[in-house]
Protein backbone atom coordinates (compact mmCIF):
# COMPACT_ATOMS: atom_id res chain seq x y z
CA UNK A 1 0.00 0.00 0.00
CA UNK A 2 1.31 3.66 -0.98
CA UNK A 3 1.60 6.04 1.38
CA UNK A 4 1.46 9.67 0.50
CA UNK A 5 4.27 12.10 1.41
CA UNK A 6 3.81 15.19 2.48
CA UNK A 7 5.58 18.20 1.19
CA UNK A 8 7.09 20.97 3.38
CA UNK A 9 6.05 24.03 0.68
CA UNK A 10 1.83 23.16 1.20
CA UNK A 11 1.54 21.79 -1.60
CA UNK A 12 -0.57 18.02 -2.07
CA UNK A 13 1.19 15.40 -1.38
CA UNK A 14 2.77 12.85 -3.65
CA UNK A 15 2.82 9.06 -3.40
CA UNK A 16 6.89 7.66 -3.43
CA UNK A 17 5.78 4.79 -5.59
CA UNK A 18 3.96 6.14 -8.30
CA UNK A 19 5.89 5.77 -11.64
CA UNK A 20 3.75 8.06 -13.78
CA UNK A 21 4.64 10.77 -11.24
CA UNK A 22 6.59 13.68 -12.83
CA UNK A 23 9.10 15.95 -10.86
CA UNK A 24 11.06 18.99 -11.81
CA UNK A 25 15.30 18.09 -11.35
CA UNK A 26 16.63 21.19 -12.86
CA UNK A 27 15.41 24.62 -14.59
CA UNK A 28 18.35 26.74 -15.61
CA UNK A 29 19.03 29.02 -18.09
CA UNK A 30 22.44 30.09 -20.54
CA UNK A 31 25.11 31.41 -18.44
CA UNK A 32 25.77 35.14 -18.23
CA UNK A 33 29.26 34.57 -18.06
CA UNK A 34 29.23 32.90 -21.70
CA UNK A 35 28.46 36.63 -23.33
CA UNK A 36 31.78 37.84 -21.45
CA UNK A 37 33.33 39.41 -24.51
CA UNK A 38 29.65 41.49 -25.35
CA UNK A 39 29.60 41.92 -21.15
CA UNK A 40 33.32 43.49 -21.76
CA UNK A 41 32.74 45.53 -24.81
CA UNK A 42 29.22 47.05 -23.19
CA UNK A 43 31.72 48.01 -20.26
CA UNK A 44 34.25 49.51 -22.26
CA UNK A 45 31.88 51.17 -24.44
CA UNK A 46 29.90 52.77 -21.61
CA UNK A 47 33.47 53.54 -19.47
CA UNK A 48 34.64 55.10 -22.75
CA UNK A 49 31.81 57.34 -22.74
CA UNK A 50 31.64 58.66 -19.06
CA UNK A 51 35.47 59.27 -19.78
CA UNK A 52 34.80 61.24 -22.96
CA UNK A 53 32.41 63.32 -21.30
CA UNK A 54 34.46 63.68 -18.31
CA UNK A 55 37.35 64.75 -20.52
CA UNK A 56 35.83 67.35 -22.66
CA UNK A 57 33.20 69.36 -20.70
CA UNK A 58 34.27 72.21 -22.42
CA UNK A 59 32.43 71.65 -25.57
CA UNK A 60 28.85 72.38 -26.27
CA UNK A 61 29.19 68.74 -28.32
CA UNK A 62 30.56 66.83 -25.31
CA UNK A 63 27.66 65.47 -23.43
CA UNK A 64 25.84 64.06 -27.21
CA UNK A 65 28.91 62.61 -28.09
CA UNK A 66 29.47 60.61 -25.28
CA UNK A 67 25.47 59.35 -25.65
CA UNK A 68 27.18 57.50 -28.06
CA UNK A 69 29.10 55.06 -26.37
CA UNK A 70 27.07 54.33 -23.21
CA UNK A 71 24.32 54.07 -24.87
CA UNK A 72 26.04 51.27 -27.05
CA UNK A 73 26.99 49.71 -24.04
CA UNK A 74 23.35 49.65 -22.81
CA UNK A 75 22.38 48.14 -26.25
CA UNK A 76 24.79 45.45 -26.01
CA UNK A 77 23.94 44.61 -21.95
CA UNK A 78 20.26 44.39 -22.95
CA UNK A 79 21.22 41.97 -25.81
CA UNK A 80 23.04 40.01 -23.17
CA UNK A 81 20.10 39.80 -20.92
CA UNK A 82 17.65 38.77 -23.53
CA UNK A 83 19.57 36.11 -24.65
CA UNK A 84 19.80 34.44 -21.34
CA UNK A 85 16.40 35.24 -20.16
CA UNK A 86 14.52 33.97 -23.52
CA UNK A 87 15.85 30.65 -23.31
CA UNK A 88 14.97 28.16 -20.74
CA UNK A 89 16.15 24.41 -19.96
CA UNK A 90 14.06 21.87 -17.48
CA UNK A 91 14.76 18.55 -16.82
CA UNK A 92 12.23 16.36 -15.32
CA UNK A 93 12.45 12.94 -14.17
CA UNK A 94 10.48 11.81 -17.70
CA UNK A 95 11.07 14.44 -20.13
CA UNK A 96 13.63 17.21 -21.31
CA UNK A 97 12.18 20.66 -22.56
CA UNK A 98 13.73 23.56 -24.11
CA UNK A 99 12.09 27.19 -24.34
CA UNK A 100 13.26 29.56 -26.65
CA UNK A 101 11.86 32.58 -27.72
CA UNK A 102 10.89 36.00 -25.89
CA UNK A 103 7.54 37.14 -27.43
CA UNK A 104 7.18 34.09 -29.61
CA UNK A 105 8.09 30.89 -27.61
CA UNK A 106 8.85 27.75 -29.20
CA UNK A 107 9.06 24.40 -27.13
CA UNK A 108 11.04 21.60 -27.69
CA UNK A 109 10.17 18.16 -26.05
CA UNK A 110 11.65 15.07 -25.54
CA UNK A 111 10.98 11.93 -23.84
CA UNK A 112 13.64 10.66 -21.81
CA UNK A 113 13.53 7.17 -22.61
CA UNK A 114 13.93 7.87 -26.32
CA UNK A 115 17.67 9.78 -25.35
CA UNK A 116 20.49 7.36 -27.18
CA UNK A 117 23.51 9.55 -26.12
CA UNK A 118 24.72 13.02 -24.14
CA UNK A 119 27.76 14.90 -25.47
CA UNK A 120 29.70 17.83 -23.78
CA UNK A 121 31.22 20.28 -26.27
CA UNK A 122 33.38 22.73 -24.60
CA UNK A 123 36.13 24.92 -26.38
CA UNK A 124 39.10 26.43 -24.41
CA UNK A 125 37.79 29.59 -23.16
CA UNK A 126 34.43 27.77 -22.20
CA UNK A 127 35.96 25.61 -20.31
CA UNK A 128 38.00 28.36 -18.27
CA UNK A 129 34.98 30.22 -17.58
CA UNK A 130 33.31 26.85 -16.88
CA UNK A 131 30.32 26.75 -19.29
CA UNK A 132 29.83 24.69 -22.48
CA UNK A 133 27.14 23.60 -25.00
CA UNK A 134 25.47 19.60 -24.43
CA UNK A 135 23.55 17.73 -27.17
CA UNK A 136 21.41 15.13 -26.79
CA UNK A 137 21.15 13.00 -29.12
CA UNK A 138 18.53 10.93 -29.71
CA UNK A 139 15.57 7.91 -31.51
CA UNK A 140 13.11 10.86 -31.88
CA UNK A 141 11.41 11.98 -35.68
CA UNK A 142 10.88 15.28 -34.86
CA UNK A 143 13.62 16.11 -31.82
CA UNK A 144 16.67 14.04 -33.34
CA UNK A 145 18.94 16.19 -31.33
CA UNK A 146 18.67 19.11 -28.51
CA UNK A 147 20.87 21.67 -27.58
CA UNK A 148 21.14 22.76 -24.25
CA UNK A 149 24.02 26.22 -25.18
CA UNK A 150 26.30 27.84 -22.64
CA UNK A 151 25.16 25.97 -19.67
CA UNK A 152 26.87 26.25 -16.71
CA UNK A 153 29.09 23.45 -14.98
CA UNK A 154 28.28 21.16 -18.07
CA UNK A 155 29.49 17.67 -16.98
CA UNK A 156 27.26 18.03 -13.99
CA UNK A 157 24.28 18.93 -15.85
CA UNK A 158 25.10 15.90 -18.83
CA UNK A 159 25.15 13.33 -15.36
CA UNK A 160 21.92 14.40 -14.30
CA UNK A 161 20.50 14.17 -17.96
CA UNK A 162 21.86 10.72 -18.25
CA UNK A 163 20.77 9.19 -14.48
CA UNK A 164 17.58 10.72 -15.56
CA UNK A 165 17.10 9.03 -18.80
CA UNK A 166 18.72 5.78 -17.69
CA UNK A 167 15.74 5.73 -14.98
CA UNK A 168 13.24 6.73 -17.41
CA UNK A 169 14.28 3.48 -19.44
CA UNK A 170 14.17 0.94 -17.01
CA UNK A 171 10.69 2.20 -16.18
CA UNK A 172 9.29 2.05 -19.56
CA UNK A 173 11.26 -1.30 -20.36
CA UNK A 174 13.01 -0.06 -22.72
CA UNK A 175 16.48 -1.78 -23.70
CA UNK A 176 19.79 -0.04 -25.85
CA UNK A 177 19.78 -2.67 -28.00
CA UNK A 178 16.40 -1.10 -29.31
CA UNK A 179 18.08 1.74 -30.66
CA UNK A 180 20.71 0.50 -32.50
CA UNK A 181 20.07 -0.08 -36.70
CA UNK A 182 20.77 -3.02 -38.39
CA UNK A 183 23.13 -3.15 -41.24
Amino acid sequence: MAQLIPRADGRAPVAPDMPNVETDIFNLAPAARAFSGRILLGVICIGLGIGLALSVRDYPWAPRAALLPVALGVILFLLVWTKVKSCSYRLTTQRLFVRRGWLAKHVEELELYRVKDVVVDQGVLPRLLGYGTITVLADDDSTPTLQLIRISSPIKVKEMIRTQYRAARQREGVRPTEFMRSP
